[in-house]
C-alpha cells in the first residue's frame, strides 16, 4: 500500500468528516481554563483517537481501491486519486478491427453511455465506474509514438449520461477521489482479451 496515498486519504477523511472540528473543540477548555490535568488528559485521549479513526477509514478506502484494481495489473499509487488517468496499450497497431471490437464491448456494457466515433477514428464515451449514476469521460485513440491504443480517462465534475433513457448524473457534482482510476482499471479489464497494460507517457504508474 502506497504510504503517500494513505496519508492523502487520511487528510481528506479528517477534513471532510468533521473530525478536525472535533479536535478543535477539545482545545476550547484549554483556551478558557488554561492547561489543567483534566483537559490535558482529555486532549491526549481524544486527539490520537480521532487520528486513529481517520487512519482506519483511510486504510479501508485504500484497501477498497486495491480490490477494484485487482486483475487490471495496475499498481495503486498516490496518483490513483488524480482526476486524469492515461494508459498506453502495447502490442500491435490500433487497427480499425481493434477499434470496432472494443466499441462493441463498450456498447454491450451497462456502464457505458454516449459512445461516439470521431472522423479521426477516436472512440469517445462516458463510463460509470461506481454503482451510482456518475460518469467519467474517456477517449480511446491511436498513440502517435507506439501505434498502439491510448486510453485517457478524465473525471472531475460529474457528467450527464447519454440520451439512452437511463438515469443521468447530476452535472456539477464532483466525483469521489479515485473514480478515474477505478474506471481505468475496469476499462483495462474490458480490453484484457486483446491487450495487456504497460507503463506509458502519462500513465497512472509513474516513475518517482
Amino acid at each position: 500500500m502506497d504510504r503517500r496515498l494513505l496519508l492523502a486519504r487520511c487528510r481528506v477523511v479528517l477534513a471532510d468528516s468533521g473530525l478536525l472540528p472535533l479536535m478543535a473543540l477539545c482545545l476550547i477548555p484549554v483556551w478558557k481554563d488554561g492547561v489543567t490535568w483534566r483537559n490535558a488528559a482529555e486532549s491526549l485521549v481524544v486527539g490520537p483517537g480521532v487520528v486513529a479513526l481517520a487512519l482506519l477509514a483511510a486504510v479501508a478506502q485504500c484497501a477498497g481501491l486495491a480490490r477494484r484494481a485487482r486483475g487490471s495489473g495496475l499498481p495503486v499509487t498516490v496518483h490513483a486519486d488524480d482526476d486524469t488517468q492515461t494508459l498506453t496499450f502495447p502490442g500491435r497497431t490500433w487497427r480499425p478491427e481493434d477499434r470496432d471490437r472494443f466499441k462493441a464491448a463498450l456498447l454491450a456494457s451497462k456502464r457505458t453511455s454516449g459512445v461516439e466515433e470521431t472522423p479521426a477514428g477516436e472512440l469517445r464515451f462516458q463510463w460509470r465506474p461506481l454503482r451510482s449514476w456518475r460518469f467519467v469521460r474517456a477517449t480511446v485513440s491511436r498513440d502517435g509514438t507506439t501505434g498502439g491504443a491510448r486510453l485517457d480517462v478524465r473525471g472531475g465534475e460529474e457528467q450527464r449520461g447519454g440520451d439512452d433513457g437511463r438515469q443521468p448524473g447530476r452535472h456539477g457534482f464532483r466525483l469521489p477521489p479515485g473514480s478515474s482510476f477505478v474506471a481505468l482499471c475496469q476499462l483495462v479489464r474490458l480490453a484484457a482479451g486483446d491487450h495487456s497494460p504497460r507503463r506509458g507517457a502519462g500513465a497512472v504508474s509513474r516513475e518517482e
